[in-house]
């Protein structure tokens, strides 16, 4: 099989050629070094983060662009906002039904779907995954463009959205349905921040940085995301925020491009990492750090289809428009998404599954220390997969060790001394956050949502149970059937 240099900086087979350049409007022509439309015929190119000449002159068609497709636009005919079966599950809320139950007793009963449909009533459809023609018409930026069709940003597709828990667990308990990546959640991001820069009117260089931010924000995802990043950051010193601005700065060889980008389309990458790390002074920096950030908009909505398949009614659009819109409707809105952020992480990001899921690849991690290095942070899953089959194996065998019920325990903290003597070998700290809402604040603007939206961060401990018993193996692995 052939293969070509790409702009990125790597070795591409001619199937990566054609999908990037279908998103980066490239060209390519035998094996000479493949160039975006716009700088083909003389400038140099970057490969393996050296300059090399092009020495052809490629003719560069003349092409029409596409109209801009925007995938967070209402349909046409906007479908119902709830199903037959919703319908149902609203009518029996008039009765004050039983409390819905799902996998993972997240506590949104008849009263808070009726709640929500109303809120919500008005919900386009929004599927969280993106086909490339989609994404190749959705951005008009040509920045926007080549950093979607850079070796860093491709590589996304294969790192899960929440990790281990994604090869467990499919969203909405449908073994059909694809697994989430960081490449979609990242694209639903960028999709917020071209949506934010039109509502506000926002300058051609205001879009670019924004969007870059958007887009870059997760560029430093290890394998398995949050899953085996601590261990990562304990062993190595890595984590996805400093390999994030590595990337961003080009001091690492995974991909050179994204810094040329930037610099070439006026970006400073030193103002993208201000506005990752929480360090901006721009005016509209709260779109990526405050509470109601886009990041948090895009990944509440999605983790939310892990345990609420049809009753939960969260688009991302909207939420930004009433983040923007701050009328009383919209406050309610963003009220409601609030309580359901901290539902997310109550029940499910730091519940019992993937609580049990993470603590013990990471106790995997350890037990075989000297078979990992530094440098596994930089592969995809599927090469980290490759290259660690024990753990792959391991990975899988998780279905039939996770006991729901009795795998994991809190510990009062107060408590804890007596408990010493029981716990000390399998102890760990489970991070707690508690969501609150200021209503005495006058929000007049995005900004203003730090001051009604806060957090409060601590932890309780938790202790893993026993996996050996064979009737709780058996009973955890159905729930996965």
């Amino acid at each position: 099989m052939s293969y070509y240099y790409g702009e990125n900086g790597v070795l591409l087979p001619p199937f990566r050629i054609i999908a990037a350049t279908a998103l980066a409007g490239a060209a390519f022509h035998g094996v000479i070094p493949w160039k975006n439309r716009d700088d083909m015929a003389y400038e140099s190119g970057y490969v393996c983060g050296v300059v090399v000449n092009n020495r052809y002159s490629v003719p560069v068609p003349n092409m029409s662009l596409k109209p801009q497709l925007d995938l967070f636009a209402k349909h046409a005919e906007a479908k119902p906002a709830a199903s037959q079966k919703e319908s149902a599950a609203l009518k029996a809320s008039k009765d004050a039904g039983p409390e819905i139950r799902d996998l993972f007793d997240t506590n949104f009963n008849a009263a808070d779907i009726a709640e929500w449909e109303l809120l919500f009533r008005d919900a386009p459809q929004y599927n969280y995954h993106f086909k490339r023609s989609q994404i190749a018409s959705a951005f008009d930026r040509p920045l926007h463009k080549k950093l979607i069709a850079s070796h860093a940003f491709e590589r996304l597709r294969e790192i899960s959205f929440l990790g281990a828990i994604d090869y467990l667990f499919h969203p909405n308990g449908r073994p059909a349905n694809i697994r989430h990546s960081r490449y979609d959640h990242t694209i639903g991001v960028a999709l917020l921040s071209q949506q934010y820069c039109r509502l506000m009117d926002l300058s051609e260089a205001d879009r670019d940085l924004l969007g870059a931010a958007a887009l870059l924000h997760d560029i430093g995802h290890g394998p398995f995301s949050h899953t085996l990043e601590p261990e990562f950051a304990r062993r190595f010193n890595r984590n996805h925020h400093q390999l994030t601005n590595q990337i961003i700065t080009g001091e690492v060889q995974l991909d050179l491009s994204v810094n040329h980008l930037l610099v070439k389309h006026g970006v400073d990458p030193d103002e993208v990492i201000a506005l990752l790390s929480k360090k901006s002074s721009h005016p509209h920096a709260s779109l990526l750090s405050g509470p109601v950030n886009i990041d948090t908009l895009e990944g509440i909505s999605r983790t939310k289809t892990y345990v609420h398949p049809n009753y939960v009614h969260c688009h991302p659009r909207l939420l930004l428009e009433a983040a923007v819109k701050l009328d009383d409707e919209s406050l309610k809105r963003l009220d409601k998404f609030w309580q359901l952020k901290e539902d997310i992480y109550r029940n499910f990001i730091f519940g019992p599954m993937c609580f049990a899921t993470d603590h013990l690849c990471r106790e995997f991690v350890v037990n075989n220390a000297p078979d990992f290095a530094a440098d596994d942070f930089l592969l995809t899953e599927k090469a980290f997969l490759q290259r660690h089959p024990t753990f792959k194996k391991f990975l899988f065998s998780l279905k039939n060790r996770i006991e729901l019920d009795g795998v994991v325990d809190a510990v009062d903290q107060n408590k804890f001394s007596a408990a010493a003597a029981i716990l000390e070998d399998n102890k760990t700290k489970v991070p707690k956050r508690e969501f609150h809402i200021n209503a005495d604040v006058d929000v007049k603007c995005f900004a203003d949502l730090s001051k009604r939206y806060y957090e409060e961060k601590n932890s309780f401990l938790r202790r893993v149970g026993s996996l050996t018993d064979p009737a709780q193996q058996a009973a955890a692995a159905s729930l996965f059937d």
